[in-house]
């Protein structure tokens, strides 16, 4: 169920280390007596981005903070669930990445509705470059590679990323708590996160096109 960006090096994915698969089973077993599918808690997260979403509206950013960690935090348990129950799929997988871009799309958006100050970039400039080199570019990097055909899957395992999605989480986060005690802080973390979207990007872009 989880579509996760591979790095290389000593950067492996938490999911694929020992702690990784010990709590993916803990999850699994505790989640899995939801009368859910894994499909329907992937489609939850949805949910919970679009109310963080609201309270962001409303200018309430802890508020917005508490449903976007819910939102991330299915993002853990459907994929758990789904290989407990021995039910992953690839339509699944499919319905996963494509939430989880919808979910970080509507974080990264929330942060419009919020007055940030300018750090050397206007923080809405900011909020558009990590938007497009993070969240889109660097991810169809990877998939129109695939499409082309000129990546396999042992390729696009070893693909490099300094800020994949879940770094890219961690600064949103670390930006939505630092809005009501110092919103300076908050366009510094998205400016950084901005110049390491796109620097992720290109690292994508030349490792499949040389």
């Amino acid at each position: 169920m989880i579509i996760g960006e591979s790095k290389t090096g000593n950067n492996m994915p938490l999911k694929k280390t020992r702690l990784g698969k010990w709590l993916q089973l803990s999850f699994g077993r505790l989640f899995s007596r939801l009368p859910l599918s894994p499909n329907q808690i992937t489609i939850l997260a949805i949910v919970f981005a679009l109310i963080g979403f609201y309270f962001a509206y409303l200018q309430l950013p802890l508020h917005s903070l508490c449903f976007f960690i819910l939102a991330g935090a299915t993002d853990a348990i459907d994929g758990a669930v789904a290989r407990f129950r021995r039910q992953a799929t690839a339509k699944g997988a499919y319905i996963d990445g494509i939430t989880d871009r919808l979910v970080e799309f509507l974080w990264v958006l929330s942060f419009f509705f919020y007055s940030l100050p300018s750090f050397i970039l206007p923080a809405g400039l900011s909020l558009i470059i990590f938007l497009f080199f993070g969240t889109c570019m660097t991810s169809f990097a990877t998939a129109y590679a695939e499409h082309r055909h000129i990546a396999n899957s042992q390729k696009i395992s070893h693909q490099p990323g300094i800020l994949p999605r879940a770094e890219r989480l961690l600064l949103l986060f670390a930006a939505l708590l630092f809005i009501p005690f110092y919103s300076a802080s908050a366009s510094f973390i998205l400016l950084a996160g901005a110049v390491l979207a796109f620097i992720t990007f290109s690292q994508r872009f030349f490792y499949f096109a040389k």
